[in-house]
C-alpha cells in the first residue's frame, strides 16, 4: 500500500472543485532551512519537523555502499509508554514489501524456476482473471510487477483483515473481491498502481515454492541478509518492538490489523535492518559475501520495460517494485510505503554509493520534509550531476501538443474525479513547451529533452513522454500515470457545469442569510410556500456537510472499511442529498402554480436544478448511498 490512497485523492479532488470555484489564494513557499552538517544537527532538524507536524517519532538509517553511517531515531515510538525510537524499533513499512516480492521472483527467475514473461493464467489458473485481450496480450508476471496489468486497486473493504481469526488465504481474498482482477485496458499499455498486482505476484511465489510468500521472503532474503527480526508476520517479539502508529492532531493511536493482500504491504522492519537491505541494493544484489540476486537482476529491477512509456524510451518510472524519484538534484531509486499510522521510504543513489531509509509512525506531512533533510545531509559535498539538457522542439512534440485527460485511474470507482481534475493542455509557444490545467492556474514551462520526453526545470530526470498505443491513440505518460489526448469540449463543458452547479447551490446559502433572519424577525408576513426555498437550501447544506465530513474524516482506511459512524454518515448523507434534490426540483416546478415572488421562484428552480444535476452525476458514478465497507 502506497501513500496518496485513491480515497484520499478523491477527497482532495472533490475539495479542489470547491476551492477552484472560490478562488483560494496560494501562499508563497517558506524559505529553505539551512542544510544540517552533522548528525546532531540533522536529528535536531528532524525533531523540529516532528514537533511542527505533530508526528510522534521517526526512525532512519544513512548508509554508504561500504558501511552504515547512522541508524537510530528521534522522538517517541509509543506515546502511552514514553518509549523512544531507536535503531531497532520496528515500523510497518507498507508497500516497500513490493521490493521484496520483486526480488523473490527475480531470484526464482535466476534459478530457472520461472520466466518473468510467463502468463499468469498458465501459472495460476485458479485466480479468476478477466482479460478480453488475452488472445493477443495476456497478463504476464512482469505486468504485475510493473503495474501494467490493468488491474483496479483494492477497495477499502479489501484492505484490512479485522476478523481476528486465522490468516485468510490469498486465493480466498481474490474470490471474495474479484473486481480488481479485471483488466480495464490492454495489458502492457497503461500503468496504474494496484496492490492486487503484487498480491497475485505473491500468490505465484507460493505456487512456485510450495510455501507461504512471507516464509519464502524470510528464508531467502531477510535471514541471508541478517535481517534477523524483520518479517511480514506479527510475532510476539515483533509486537514488543513495533512502534505504535498514529493519525490526526493530536495523535490518535491506530489499532494494528493485518492486511488481506499481504505481499502488497505487510513487511515490518527497523532502521538497523533496512540499512542492510539498502546496502545490498547499492552493492548490486550482494552484501557481505551473501548473494541475493545478480547485478543484472538489480538492473532489471530498476528498469521498466512494459507499458507504452517504457517502450517509448521512458526509463525514469516504476519498474519491478522499484521506481525513480526525480524531485531531488540527484535521481534516486527505491520505494515508499504507507499504511494507516505509518509512512516509510527507502532510496539509494547507485553512482554515488549512498542511500537511506526512514519511517514515521503517523500519517503526516513529516515524511517528505524529513526526507529532504536526510537527502541534503547525506549528499553534502557531493557534486550534483548535470540535468538532462534541453533540445529544440521537433515536429513530433509539436504534433503531440493538445488537451490530455487522465486515463489510468488507480480506482475505477473514483475515475470521474481524476478525469475532472487531472486534465489540461500541453502547448508550444515561441519554441517552448508548456502545460496548464483545465482549472485556471499559471502555466508551467517544460524542458524538452528530445525523443518526446520532457521534465520540469527543477527535476533531475524525465517527467514524462508522449507515446502512441496500438490503435493510434496519443498519450502522455509518466510514472504510474497516463493521460490520453482528447477533445477538450466535453471535459471543459463538464467542469463548467459542475463548478457552476456548486456556485449556484452556494448562492442559496448566502440568500438564506438574508431571508431567514427576516422571517424570524417577522418581516415576511404573508410569505407562503417556504418549502420551495427551504428544500433546495437543505440539499445545498447536505452537499456542503458531506464534503466537509469527507475531507476531515476520510483520511483513514479504517473509517471506510467498516460500517463506522463516518462511513454510515457519508452513505446516508448522499442518500439524503439525492432525496432533497429530487423533492426540491419537484417543488420548484410546482411553484409555477403558486402566487409567490418571481425572483425567489427562479432562484429556487436554479438551485434545485443544480442539486439535481450533481445527484444525477454522482448517481451515474455509483456514489449515492455508497457503502464503502461492502465493496
Amino acid at each position: 500500500m502506497k501513500p496518496n490512497s485513491p480515497t484520499s485523492a478523491a477527497i482532495f479532488a472533490l475539495a479542489m472543485i470547491i476551492a477552484g470555484a472560490s478562488g483560494c489564494a496560494r501562499r508563497p513557499p517558506p524559505a529553505p532551512a539551512p542544510k544540517p552538517q552533522t548528525i546532531d544537527q540533522l536529528k535536531a532538524a528532524i525533531a523540529g519537523v516532528l514537533e511542527r507536524t505533530h508526528t510522534p517519532g521517526c526512525g532512519f538509517a544513512l548508509v554508504s555502499k561500504d558501511s552504515v553511517i547512522f541508524a537510530g531515531g528521534v522522538g517517541k515510538a509509543d506515546l502511552a509508554t514514553n518509549r523512544e525510537v531507536t535503531g531497532d524499533t520496528m515500523f510497518r513499512i507498507g508497500s516497500i514489501t513490493k521490493s521484496f516480492v520483486a526480488l523473490s521472483l527475480l531470484q526464482l527467475n535466476e534459478q530457472g524456476k520461472v520466466d518473468l514473461h510467463a502468463k499468469v493464467a498458465d501459472l495460476a489458473p485458479e485466480v479468476k482473471i478477466v482479460n478480453r485481450w488475452d488472445a493477443t496480450d495476456p497478463i504476464r508476471i512482469v505486468n504485475l510487477l510493473e503495474h501494467t496489468a490493468g488491474f483496479d486497486d483494492m477497495s477499502p473493504a479489501e484492505t484490512f483483515d479485522m476478523s481476528g481469526g486465522p490468516q485468510v488465504p490469498l486465493l480466498e481474498t481474490f474470490a471474495r473481491f474479484p473486481e480488481p482482477q479485471i483488466a480495464r485496458w490492454r495489458p502492457g499499455t497503461l500503468q496504474s498502481y494496484s496492490n492486487p498486482d503484487y498480491a497475485v505476484a505473491g500468490y505465484i511465489i507460493e505456487k512456485l515454492t510450495g510455501k507461504p510468500c512471507e516464509d519464502y521472503i524470510a528464508d531467502n532474503i531477510l535471514r541471508p541478509l541478517a535481517m534477523t527480526h524483520s518479517d511480514m508476520r506479527l510475532t510476539p517479539e515483533m509486537r514488543t518492538a513495533l512502534a505504535q502508529g498514529y493519525r490526526g492532531n493530536p495523535p490518535i493511536a491506530v489499532p494494528y490489523y493485518p492486511i488481506l493482500l499481504r505481499p502488497a504491504g505487510e513487511m515490518k522492519s527497523s532502521p538497523n535492518e533496512m540499512a542492510r537491505f539498502v546496502r545490498m541494493m547499492l552493492n548490486r544484489g550482494t552484501l557481505d559475501g551473501v548473494k541475493i540476486v545478480s547485478p543484472e537482476s538489480i538492473t532489471r529491477m530498476e528498469t521498466p520495460e512494459t507499458g507504452l512509456a517504457a517502450r517509448a524510451g521512458f526509463k525514469d518510472g516504476y519498474a519491478l517494485g522499484n521506481y525513480v524519484t526525480i524531485r531531488h538534484p540527484i535521481k534516486t531509486h527505491g520505494h515508499n510505503g504507507g499504511i494507516d499510522g505509518f509512512l516509510s521510504v527507502y532510496a539509494y543513489m547507485p553512482e554515488q554509493g549512498l542511500g537511506y531509509f526512514l519511517s514515521i509512525n503517523a500519517n503526516s506531512p513529516a515524511l517528505s520534509q524529513v526526507e529532504d533533510l536526510i537527502f541534503a545531509y547525506i549528499t553534502r559535498g557531493v557534486a550534483n550531476p548535470p540535468k538532462p539538457a534541453a533540445v529544440p522542439l521537433d515536429a513530433d512534440v509539436v504534433a503531440a501538443a493538445g488537451f490530455y485527460q487522465f486515463a489510468s485511474p488507480r480506482n475505477e470507482k473514483f475515475k470521474f474525479l481524476e478525469e475532472i481534475l487531472a486534465e489540461g493542455w500541453t502547448y508550444t509557444d515561441h519554441g517552448k513547451l508548456y502545460r496548464r490545467g483545465l482549472i485556471p492556474a499559471p502555466p508551467e514551462e517544460l524542458v524538452y529533452l528530445g525523443h518526446n520526453q520532457f521534465r520540469t526545470a527543477k527535476e533531475s530526470g524525465a517527467d514524462g513522454v508522449y507515446c502512441t498505443d496500438h490503435d493510434g491513440n496519443r498519450y502522455g505518460c509518466g510514472e504510474l500515470a497516463c493521460f490520453r489526448k482528447v477533445s477538450p469540449v466535453w471535459p471543459a463543458t463538464q467542469l463548467i457545469l459542475l463548478v457552476g452547479a456548486v456556485l449556484t447551490m452556494a448562492t442559496s446559502l448566502g440568500f438564506a442569510l438574508v431571508w431567514i433572519p427576516r422571517k424570524l424577525l417577522g418581516r415576511m408576513q404573508g410569505v407562503r410556500y417556504l418549502a420551495v426555498r427551504v428544500v433546495p437550501l437543505l440539499a445545498s447544506l447536505t452537499f456542503l456537510v458531506t464534503i466537509i465530513l469527507w475531507i476531515h474524516g476520510g483520511d483513514s482506511t479504517f473509517a471506510l472499511a467498516t460500517p463506522s459512524p463516518f462511513a454510515i454518515a457519508i452513505c446516508l448523507l448522499t442518500l439524503l442529498f439525492a432525496i432533497l434534490s429530487v423533492l426540491g426540483f419537484a417543488l420548484a416546478i410546482r411553484s409555477f402554480g403558486y402566487p409567490m415572488n418571481r425572483a425567489a421562484r427562479l432562484h429556487s428552480i436554479a438551485v434545485a436544478f443544480a442539486a439535481l444535476g450533481w445527484t444525477v452525476f454522482l448517481g451515474y458514478w455509483g456514489m449515492i448511498g455508497l457503502r464503502f465497507w461492502a465493496i
